[in-house]
């Protein structure tokens, strides 16, 4: 019975705990639109112009590599850095 209650509150820690550590994870979807949002207004496009690639880890927190058709300007390639809370740390232009 000891052991049995035992395993219980175990099991329900170890729930709790990996509960606390996945909401600590910013939302996909927010990055997205943070990175969309900032890059049409960097190169002065809508949002229909750019291109994002997945979430991806980083060292810092996470990062999406993205492009923009800037129309006569052509295509500019960039990257949204964001901290592990999903602050938006910067807006890199690859290049130029």
């Amino acid at each position: 019975m000891r052991n049995t209650a035992l395993l219980l509150a175990v099991s329900l820690g170890l729930a709790f705990t990996s509960h606390a550590f996945a909401s600590d994870r910013p939302d996909p979807g927010k990055l997205t639109n943070k990175c969309l949002d900032a890059a049409a207004k960097k190169f002065d496009v809508k949002n229909d112009y750019i291109q994002l690639q997945p979430l991806q880890p980083a060292d810092a927190g996470y990062s999406i590599a993205g492009t923009a058709d800037a129309g006569m300007d052509g295509k500019k390639n960039f990257t949204c850095q964001f901290d592990k809370k999903g602050k938006l740390a910067n807006l890199v232009p690859e290049g130029k």
